[in-house]
C-alpha cells in the first residue's frame, strides 16, 4: 500500500541524519497532535508520543549542540547541516500560490524571557503593550527572525486559511545589525540549491523595518529576487536623472570637478498629493476586505526612483519601483484611510510584477502574524523554559517542523470546526469552495491522521536503564548573564 504524504513526510524525520532522530519524529507528531499543552513536558501526554518525558530534553538537546565534550557529539551535527537537513525535507512540499514565483514573507517576533539571567546575550525587545496607559512597549528576551514561504492564494471571495509555511529562523545576537544579518539570512536561503527557490523568480514582502541600506544593497547582487519593502511616509524620494540630463549637468559644471550627479528632484511622501510627477503607471480594480467590505483599490508606480543614506553602503545605483496604494470607498470613490500605503520595489526584476500582483503581494505578508500567533497559542513555541539558548534555537526549529507536518497532513484532513464556530463566514467559505482546512482544523485531526500508518517504526526500543545520579552527586552553578543595552547608535556616513 502507497503510503500518503503525512506517513511519508514522518518517516522522512526519521532518515535525518541528527542526533535521536526516532525521538525527534515522535515529538515532532506528539506537538502536532496535542489541543491542550500548557508546556512542553505535557506533550509526552499525547498518544502519539511514544517516548517518556525525560526524552524531549534529551531529544532537543541532541539536534544541535556547540559543545565539543557532549554526550551526543558523534550524532550532533553542524548548525548550516542541521538547517539544511531539516529543509531538504521540506523541498517536496513547497506552495506557490502564484504562478510566476515564490512568495516570502520575513519579519521577527520577541521571545520573553524577563527572569532568565542564565541565558545569554538576552537584550532589550520591541512588544507592543496597549493594555496599561504609559507603559513602554519593551521587555527581556530575544529576537527571533523568521522567513516564511506564503500559502495562500489571492481570492476575492473565498477566504483561504493564511499558511505560512516558515523556511529559515534565526536568533538576532546583540552584537547584530538586524538589516545585514537577514540579508545574510535571506542570500543563505536563495544560494541553497537543494530548494525549489533556486532559479525561480522570488519575492519576499518586508516590512518598515527592513527598509535600510543594509539590507537592500546586500540582497540586490540576487539576480531573482524582488524586495517588497514598505516604506514609512514621512520619507523623502529622489528622481534618478537620466543620461542625457547627467551629461548637461556635468556640462554646466565649469570647473568640472566631483563626481556626476545620480540624484534628480526630491519628493516627500507625505505630500504626494502635491506633485507634479505624474505615476508612470496606475490601475484600479475592486476587492473585498477581510471583513467582507467591498473597496477599490488604486495602485500607482513611479519607476527609477532613489532614497539616500549616509551609512557607507551605496544606493546611487540602486534604484527602486516605487508604489503607492489606496482603497476607495466604492460609492464615493473617496480614500477610506487618510494616509497611502508606500512600498519600494528593488531588484533586477522588478519591472516584471505587474500593479495587481504587487497588492496582492503585501497583502499577503500579515499571513506571517498568523503564523506567530499559531505557534505561541498552539504550538509552544514561546513556552520552553530552559536555561541554555542553544536548546531554545532547536526548540524553535522543532516548532516549525510541526508546522510543515500540519500543512503536509491538510490534504487528508477536512474543515473542521466546534459546534459554535460552524456560523463563521471564513469556515462557510472553505467548505463552499473546497478550500484547505485552517492549521488549527488540521491540528485537532492530526493524531486521527498520525494512527492510520503502522507505529511500529517510531515505538522506541527497551535498552537497559542508566543508574544516573548518585547520591551526593552536586551540579556546578550556572554562570548568570546580563542583559545587553544596544543604545549606542551607528555613526553616519555619506555615501
Amino acid at each position: 500500500m502507497n503510503k500518503k504524504a503525512t506517513e511519508t513526510f514522518c518517516h522522512s524525520i526519521l532518515q535525518l541524519e541528527v542526533g535521536k532522530s526516532k525521538a525527534l519524529s515522535n515529538l515532532v507528531m506528539g506537538l502536532g497532535s496535542q489541543t491542550n499543552a500548557g508546556s512542553v513536558t505535557e506533550i509526552s501526554q499525547s498518544h502519539c508520543y511514544h517516548y517518556q518525558y525525560s526524552s524531549i530534553t534529551d531529544c532537543i538537546d541532541a539536534l544541535y549542540s556547540d559543545e565539543k565534550e557532549h554526550l551526543n557529539t558523534e550524532s550532533s551535527v553542524d548548525r548550516e547541516k542541521m538547517e539544511a537537513a531539516l529543509l531538504s525535507i521540506k523541498s517536496a512540499h513547497y506552495a506557490k500560490p502564484f504562478d510566476k514565483f515564490y512568495l516570502l514573507n520575513t519579519d521577527s517576533t520577541p521571545i520573553i524571557r524577563p527572569h532568565s539571567p542564565t541565558l545569554e546575550d538576552e537584550s532589550y525587545v520591541h512588544v507592543p503593550n496597549q493594555r496599561i496607559k504609559g507603559n513602554r512597549p519593551v521587555n527581556v528576551g530575544y529576537d527571533y527572525t523568521v522567513i516564511g514561504l506564503s500559502g495562500r492564494r489571492p481570492l476575492y471571495n473565498g477566504k483561504e486559511a493564511a499558511w505560512n509555511l516558515p523556511l529559515s529562523v534565526r536568533r538576532m545576537t546583540t552584537d547584530s545589525v538586524r538589516g545585514t544579518t537577514t540579508a545574510k539570512q535571506v542570500n543563505d536561503l536563495l544560494n541553497n540549491p537543494d530548494t525549489p527557490l533556486k532559479g525561480n523568480l522570488v519575492v519576499n514582502a518586508l516590512d518598515r523595518q527592513y527598509g535600510t541600506p543594509e539590507y537592500i544593497v546586500d540582497t540586490y547582487e540576487q539576480e531573482d529576487l524582488i524586495n517588497i519593502i514598505r516604506l514609512k511616509n514621512n520619507r523623502n524620494v529622489w528622481e534618478q536623472l537620466t543620461s542625457l540630463e547627467v551629461e548637461n549637468k556635468r556640462q554646466a559644471n565649469n570647473d568640472q570637478r566631483g563626481a556626476n550627479s545620480v540624484y534628480g528632484e526630491q519628493y516627500s511622501l507625505k505630500n504626494a498629493d502635491e506633485w507634479d510627477k505624474a505615476p508612470d503607471e496606475s490601475i484600479r480594480f475592486g476587492t473585498q476586505l477581510s471583513n467582507g467590505r467591498k473597496v477599490i483599490v488604486e495602485v500607482c508606480s513611479w519607476n527609477d526612483m532613489l532614497i539616500r543614506t549616509k551609512r557607507g553602503k551605496n544606493m546611487k545605483n540602486k534604484p527602486m519601483r516605487l508604489v503607492s496604494i489606496r482603497l476607495l470607498d466604492i460609492k464615493t470613490e473617496q480614500p477610506i484611510y487618510k494616509r497611502r500605503m508606500w512600498l519600494g520595489l528593488w531588484g533586477k526584476r522588478r519591472a516584471e510584477l505587474d500593479l495587481e500582483e504587487i497588492y496582492w503581494c503585501y497583502r499577503n505578508r500579515f499571513d506571517i502574524e498568523h503564523f506567530f500567533r499559531f505557534c505561541k497559542q498552539q504550538l509552544l513555541f514561546d513556552k520552553y523554559q530552559t536555561p541554555d539558548v542553544e536548546h531554545l534555537d532547536n526548540w524553535v526549529e522543532i516548532v516549525n517542523l510541526t508546522y510543515w507536518l500540519l500543512w503536509v497532513a491538510k490534504e487528508e484532513a477536512k474543515p473542521c470546526v466546534y459546534k459554535w464556530q460552524k456560523y463563521d463566514p471564513y469556515y462557510k467559505n472553505r467548505v463552499k469552495y473546497q478550500l484547505s482546512p485552517s492549521p488549527s482544523e488540521v491540528q485537532r485531526q492530526l493524531a486521527t491522521i498520525i494512527w492510520t500508518f503502522d507505529q511500529e517504526p517510531f515505538i522506541p526500543k527497551l535498552k537497559i536503564i542508566s543508574e544516573g545520579r548518585k547520591k551526593g552527586d552536586t551540579q556546578p552553578k550556572r554562570k548568570h548573564y546580563k542583559v545587553v543595552y544596544k543604545g549606542k547608535k551607528r555613526p553616519k556616513k555619506r555615501a
